[in-house]
């Protein structure tokens, strides 16, 4: 089931703001940086060596990060956790009842990202993550 944080994003509203702030409180400079303009966003990655924290910002104001920003400011976006086997994992949340996000189905091969709803978690996005 669950081993462990893959990584957590967070939204900013001024990416390069929040890039010289975490270098700082990191010590460490930025490892990536990318954009995804079909999805409205930019990022920026901090990699460790089982982990990382990702910042994202909106490129305009469509997109999932532009609303996140407008409705909830700034802040935790998401928490991805790793899991030795997805489909294993998915059968026993399904079977506890937990609420999920692109699910493909029992029997159905997970071709996209799947979530634990936030109604489920206290409010937080939560991604299920199989490397």
């Amino acid at each position: 089931m669950f081993k462990g944080v893959d990584h957590v994003v967070v939204a900013v509203k001024d990416l390069d703001a929040a890039v010289s702030n975490y270098e700082a409180i990191f010590g460490a400079p930025v490892s990536e940086r990318t954009e995804a303009p079909a999805a409205g966003m930019k990022m920026a990655f901090f990699r460790f060596p089982d982990s990382y924290v990702e910042l994202v910002s909106n490129i305009d104001d469509q997109g999932p990060i532009a609303k996140r920003l407008t409705e909830r400011g700034e802040g935790v976006h998401l928490i991805a956790m790793k899991v030795d086997d997805i489909d294993k994992t998915l059968a026993e949340l399904r079977a506890k009842g937990v609420r999920l996000v692109g699910d493909p189905g029992p029997g159905n091969p997970v071709k996209g990202q799947v979530f634990v709803h936030p109604s489920a978690t206290g409010g937080v996005l939560t991604q299920i993550v199989q490397r």
